[in-house]
This record gives C-alpha cells, structure tokens and sequence, in this order.
C-alpha cells in the first residue's frame, strides 16, 4: 500500500501547531509574520503567507478529489489495477507543481526578510 502511504504524508504535508512557523504551515507562518514590525517588509511577507495558504486549499481540494476518485474506482469489481494507477497521477503531477511552488515562496521570503527578522520568525 505504498499510495497510500504517499496520499497520507501529502495530506499532511500542510499540518502542524499554528505557534509553529513553517512553510508547511501557513497558519502558524502568518501568525508570526503578524509579529513583525510593521511595514513594507511585513505587509510583503503576509502576502507571501496568504500565496501559501491559497497553495495548500489547492493541494487539499486536490487531495480530497483524488482520494473520492480512488474510493468510488477501488469499490467497484471491474476496476483494473491501471484505472486505480491512473487516479493518482494528477495528485503526482499537483503535488510536484506544489513543491517547486514552496521552493519559490521560501525564495520570495527570503528576498523580503532580512536575516533578523528571518530569525525573529523562525528562530
């Protein structure tokens, strides 16, 4: 059963305690974005944070379709092994696209963050 597997680490991919920053948790990342002074910087930063919750809505509503789409194939008899294959490669393909996503967030902050305030929230 290694699918899964994978479909219960991608499923928890964006979890985690909301007082723990992390880029796999927007809720705990914005709360201490929210700690920042205010400013340029922080109002940067909280966009970036609102781009990632957005990602992980997108991942989850895509998680849930693949996982209704393999209950509804998996229960039926005259499913093939492939048909079952197949419901899971557009969560590969949305999962790949989310991790560069998450590269390219990290990035972003990093070039609006200075080192300071990148300790000051993941310190």
């Amino acid at each position: 059963m290694p699918v899964l597997v994978t479909i219960a680490a991608v499923s928890y991919l964006f979890g985690g305690s909301k007082d723990q920053a992390s880029f796999l948790n927007p809720a705990g990342l914005r709360a201490k974005l929210e700690k920042l002074p205010e400013g340029s910087t922080r109002t940067e930063a909280l966009v970036l944070a609102d781009k990632l919750d957005l990602l992980a809505k997108k991942h989850e509503e895509a998680t849930d379709a693949t996982l209704s789409a393999y209950a509804a194939d998996v229960e039926r008899y005259t499913t093939t092994t492939d048909q079952l294959v197949d419901d899971f490669e557009p969560l590969d393909q949305i999962r790949a696209k989310v991790y560069r996503e998450l590269i390219e967030l990290r990035q972003a902050l990093i070039d609006t963050l200075s080192p300071e305030e990148w300790d000051q929230v993941f310190g």
